[in-house]
């Protein structure tokens, strides 16, 4: 087993100060509230301006952990995109070839 994995199971516990520093650390610069995420969330599910909010938070700002989730989301919009001109592809391919063997045999 990694030896990592043993060291923090059997570590004592925190104290009840050290674990609300941890959860409640609003100077840490990629600290976002449950509001924050909220709201962010609702900026994006509106229309156009979500798109546009999705790529300015996806590159400006300091903190690390909203530019990195909104990265993911381009990442995974992007892999959809794909996908679908892929399938797109695949189910135009019957119709591109007939009008191909069309065009050969019309000669």
């Amino acid at each position: 087993m990694d030896k990592g994995f043993l060291a923090r199971v059997t570590s004592p516990p925190l104290n009840h100060d050290t674990e609300a520093n941890l959860m409640n650390n609003e100077s840490d610069k990629n600290y976002i509230s449950v509001g924050s995420w909220m709201l962010m969330m609702l900026v994006t599910a509106i229309p156009c301006i979500g798109l546009i909010m999705i790529f300015v938070w996806a590159f400006t700002g300091d903190n690390e952990s909203r530019k990195n989730y909104y990265r993911a989301i381009l990442a995974w919009v992007g892999v959809v995109a794909v996908l679908f001109v892929i399938l797109a592809l695949i189910g135009q391919w019957p119709a591109g070839q007939k009008h191909i063997e069309d065009l050969i045999h019309r000669k």
